[in-house]
């Protein structure tokens, strides 16, 4: 079954919806990050300045950096997704610590 299925699948149509999907991806994290950097902005928390940009580093630059590196400067896929995983590891490790951190009043 799963074989009829990617036999009748065109790859020209799965690469662009593919890259419609990290464009949305990219999309959903600038309009996160700017609702947390505002929040940043009401309240000075400096928790949610560290979540701002654990949100950018997770949603926005991977897609970036990825277009950067992989369809403008045809870096090799392996080392695209190794660059591509350290930003979001260190993005996530910013929220963890943004949520971690108490909050000073």
């Amino acid at each position: 079954m799963l074989e009829i299925l990617l036999q009748s699948t065109d790859l020209e149509t799965l690469r662009v919806v593919r890259q419609a999907s990290e464009a949305i991806v990219v999309l959903f994290g600038v309009a996160i990050s700017y609702i947390a950097y505002t929040a940043y902005r009401e309240n000075q928390s400096r928790p949610m300045l560290f979540i701002a940009i654990g949100f950018v580093l997770v949603l926005f630059v991977p897609g970036i950096l990825a277009l950067l590196l992989y369809v403008l400067l045809n870096v090799p896929a392996p080392i695209v997704n190794s660059a591509n995983q350290f930003v979001e590891i260190a993005g996530l490790g910013l929220i963890l610590y943004g949520l971690w951190t108490p909050r000073r009043d």
